[in-house]
């Protein structure tokens, strides 16, 4: 590697670490704090962050494979995903969040719906991992 190289990535990895020993400094102790950023986020920042993780893999390999065996026509997955995405974000988001504090401070959907619906036997939380696991992985 030439030495050029070898600096340049050590600077970034000596700024990467000052980041995040800032924020590491910054941040609440709790799980709450380190996963949904103390419900501090706004809804722009959160929703470009959902849209990164839910949609990055799917954009950037599964679409592009889609549309070349199936034509253009399959360009219209990528206006139904940004119309759902966008109904999330304005209709299901909001209330999801305002219930998730009341539902015992939820921070996952499992979480969420053993607390909203008072499940003691964990069975609406086992259902809802594995359906995350199934579909989402």
């Amino acid at each position: 590697m030439a030495t050029g190289t070898i600096i340049s990535l050590g600077l970034y990895f000596v700024v990467m670490l000052g980041i995040g020993l800032f924020a590491y400094r910054q941040t609440d102790t709790n799980v709450e704090g380190y996963m949904l950023g103390g419900r501090q986020l706004g809804p722009a920042v959160t929703a470009l962050s959902a849209g990164a993780s839910d949609m990055s893999g799917w954009m950037l390999m599964g679409l592009p494979g889609a549309m070349y065996v199936s034509g253009l026509s399959a360009g219209w997955i990528a206006v139904g995903l940004t119309l759902g995405a966008l109904a999330n974000y304005m209709l299901v988001a909001p209330r999801l969040r305002v219930y998730t504090e009341v539902a015992n401070n939820s921070i996952t959907l499992p979480d969420y719906f053993e607390n909203r619906f008072a499940d003691n036997t964990r069975l609406l939380r086992v259902i809802a991992s594995v359906v995350i696991v199934v579909f989402f992985t």
